[in-house]
């Protein structure tokens, strides 16, 4: 048989019997291939051995990929009836999605075109609803859950995004290899136990990166058995910067209003410059600030901060030598309530010293930064579209083609969805909400 039919369509068992563009007055233009069954036909019954007779055909009618505009296909299949058992027969057609009414390259391009775009777009190149589209990206969204597995991370990263309507999100990396592995709703601790208790390999787990969450605390010592807990360095050093602006606020409180005003706006940004980082403008600031008695106490906080920053920046790699810079820091600390900021970053530092201190101990430098880029992706598609649900926004975020190209290329799982080849990176910038119209079947936003 010749199989031209399925090189070109990837249908098989059917013949092209006309091809052309239909236009109206109230749909754009579209090409349609119209198709006749050209397959083996059954006449026995397969239930009672019976001659079965024509019963009609059947027309289906199934969306394509589009070209140059959108395509549907019309196919024509012939049906058999058993007159004994009224078994009714009708052929299976490879090439087709029936149930979604799409061609299977269809159903894979839509999907995928869905990661990226808005559905009230994808829909319009395809000829179909912004809904429908949706719902068959929920839909994809269901079977790869049941059959898609990421490696389990030995180096995991944890932390929590709030989204407007979906409330607090879990967002898991894989610190290694700077992959997305899985996006939770919630961050209580019976969600995070119920979740990691139930991962396979979870013992696998060596290493999970956090801030100072206490789920994330009875969580990694329980569900993880071999993880050991680092906190994050930057959420530990950017307390001292709270601190600094702390002693500037509780200052400023005895200012008169234009010393206050002149302090704010001349310093604020400033005091959380690193002293290495700051502009020739900035050390001018700082150095005439040192000469004024009144700013005296907002430069102890500023040297106090850097001298903070710096049991990290000078003690790269001795755990003992950054436990003693943080016990001589804790020491210079001044009696003052004015500092009192600064003592309760030195008691939080005591309390979690273990996983803090872990950050000399891991074998890689350790850090939650890929997760917070996780977290930044996740607020921008959520602006796309206001109303996704939390099924929708974990996929579109998941399945990005660059998560999924990083994660095939270190051989971290075993079944994906296909990836697009030479095709936009999915990322969306979220311009300020009152320049958008909402579509009203799937509350995105109308570019």
């Amino acid at each position: 048989m010749d199989n031209t039919i399925e090189l070109l369509f990837g249908l098989a068992d059917c013949k092209l019997s006309s091809s052309e563009v239909v236009t109206g007055d109230t749909q754009k233009p579209f090409r349609l291939h119209t198709f006749e069954y050209d397959g083996d036909i059954m006449d026995v019954c397969p239930n009672c051995g019976n001659k079965m007779y024509r019963h009609g055909t059947r027309t289906l009618s199934i969306t394509d990929v589009p070209a140059e505009m959108p395509v549907k296909w019309k196919i024509i299949i012939p049906r058999r009836r058993c007159p004994n058992c009224k078994e009714l027969w009708q052929p299976t057609l490879k090439g087709i999605d029936e149930v979604r009414s799409l061609s299977s390259r269809a159903a894979i391009s839509l999907t995928q075109h869905s990661i990226r775009d808005a559905f009230e777009n994808v829909g319009d190149d395809f000829m179909l609803s912004g809904n429908t589209v949706k719902n068959i990206f929920v839909d994809f969204l269901r079977v790869n859950e049941r059959q898609l597995r990421f490696t389990i991370p030995a180096f995991l990263g944890i932390d929590e995004i709030k989204v407007k309507k979906l409330g607090e999100l879990t967002v898991i990396t894989d610190l290694e290899h700077k992959t997305l592995f899985d996006i939770l709703q919630g961050k209580n601790q019976k969600a995070l136990m119920e979740y990691f208790m139930n991962l396979e390999d979870r013992e696998k787990v060596l290493w999970v990166c956090s801030d100072m969450c206490r789920p994330f605390q009875g969580t990694i010592g329980e569900a993880l058995p071999n993880a050991r807990w680092a906190i994050d360095h930057f959420h530990v050093v950017m307390k001292a910067n709270e601190a600094v602006d702390d002693v500037r606020r509780s200052m400023q409180d005895n200012m008169t209003k234009k010393d206050r005003i002149k302090t704010k706006r001349g310093l604020a940004y400033t005091l959380k410059t690193r002293l290495r980082d700051l502009s020739a403008d900035e050390a001018s600031k700082l150095r005439v600030a040192r000469t004024d008695p009144q700013m005296k106490p907002l430069m102890t906080a500023y040297d106090l901060k850097e001298d903070f920053f710096n049991i990290y920046d000078d003690n790269p790699t001795s755990i003992d030598n950054a436990r003693q810079a943080f016990y001589d820091w804790e020491r210079s600390i001044p009696p003052d309530d004015l500092y009192d900021k600064f003592r309760t970053l030195a008691k939080t530092v005591n309390n979690f010293e273990e996983q803090i201190f872990n950050f000399w101990n891991c074998p890689i430098t350790i850090s939650n930064g890929f997760t917070e880029c996780s977290n930044r992706i996740i607020r921008e598609n959520n602006l796309r579209g206001r109303g996704y649900s939390f099924e929708v926004l974990r996929g579109r975020t998941l399945y990005r083609k660059t998560n999924l190209e990083r994660i095939m290329a270190n051989d971290l799982v075993e079944f994906g969805p296909s990836i697009p080849e030479n095709e936009p990176v999915f990322l969306f910038e979220g311009p300020d909400e009152e320049e958008f119209d909402l579509a009203p079947d799937t509350d995105e936003i109308f570019d």
